[in-house]
């Protein structure tokens, strides 16, 4: 059983002389057509995709994250009595998310 990167049983690895070993795609390569133009400095690109990413990473940064006026007005019906739990509802989420969960777990499979 291989459990060494370097082969099994402690004996190294060997690739052949005459194998040849070409790349087939830099891998400074970002998505095709939408390169931005590299920083001189360091030979950077950064492609359109990881602008988007980082500016929706940015735009849910400055999200709140508690919603503090529905925490105020759950916190005020459990201290008065009035807040009730529907646990038909409850229960019928809790087998959506069940089910959705199976299905994207079939798919990557």
């Amino acid at each position: 059983m291989a459990n060494k990167i370097n082969g099994l049983d402690s004996n190294p690895a060997r690739a052949s002389e005459t194998t040849a070993i070409s790349r087939t795609r830099s891998s400074t390569a970002g998505d095709a057509g939408s390169r931005a133009p590299a920083d001189p400095a360091s030979g950077v690109r950064i492609t359109e995709s990881a602008r988007q990413l980082a500016a929706l990473e940015a735009a849910v940064k400055r999200l709140p994250q508690v919603d503090e006026a529905r925490v105020e007005k759950i916190r005020k019906a459990i201290e008065d009595g009035s807040y009730t739990i529907d646990a038909e509802a409850t229960a019928t989420k809790l087998l959506v998310f069940e089910h959705d969960l199976d299905s994207l777990t079939r798919t990557t499979r």
